[in-house]
């Protein structure tokens, strides 16, 4: 199952003197995110395109029954990818949410880092403390037993004390970055 995105009016281009050259209206690559419903990663990077505005192609996938285009696409045979075509003709794959993210910040205005490289050092480990809480939240599902659920349960609850401590230090509330 496919869809088109298209954000709200005003998309933004890509940023001068960018690394590639891009194809489509207003200098935007045509990007299809390969997607599955429940994947929380694929949501990462959804929230990127969408708040640098970005239209895209949305293509579902069942992980369980994986379509072998997509697994020629895929090193890790995981979402999400995101194809990008380029004004050059060629379609490119980038995989792995971080790495996406970090490509669509590279690439395209509207920067949702701070500009100082410590700062955007912290942000990028932060993005990092979001995945092993993404990580535990799965184990915690998959918790064999109520010993392992508590372990994890309480591993999840100190990370989230440990952000919710973080932003609550000079007045970050309730996001970081503002």
């Amino acid at each position: 199952m496919a869809e088109t995105v298209f954000p709200q009016a005003g998309a933004p281009a890509a940023r001068p003197g960018g690394p590639i050259q891009l194809a489509g209206q207003g200098g935007v690559p045509r990007l299809t995110l390969v997607s599955h419903k429940l994947c929380p990663y694929v949501q990462r990077v959804a929230i990127v395109l969408a708040e640098k505005g970005l239209p895209y192609e949305r293509i579902y996938i069942d992980l369980a029954h994986k379509p072998r285009w997509f697994l020629e696409l895929s090193p890790l045979g995981k979402t999400p990818l995101l194809k990008v075509e380029t004004g050059t003709g060629d379609a490119h794959v980038v995989f792995e949410s971080a790495v996406i993210a970090e490509f669509l910040e590279d690439v395209f205005s509207h920067p949702m880092h701070p500009v100082d490289p410590l700062a955007r050092a912290g942000h990028r480990g932060w993005v990092e403390v979001a995945s092993s809480i993404l990580n535990g939240i799965a184990r915690l599902y998959g918790a064999r037993d109520a010993e392992v659920f508590e372990r994890e349960w309480q591993g999840l609850r100190a990370a989230f004390e440990r952000v919710e401590a973080e932003l609550s230090q000079a007045g970050r509330r309730p996001y970081f970055g503002g």
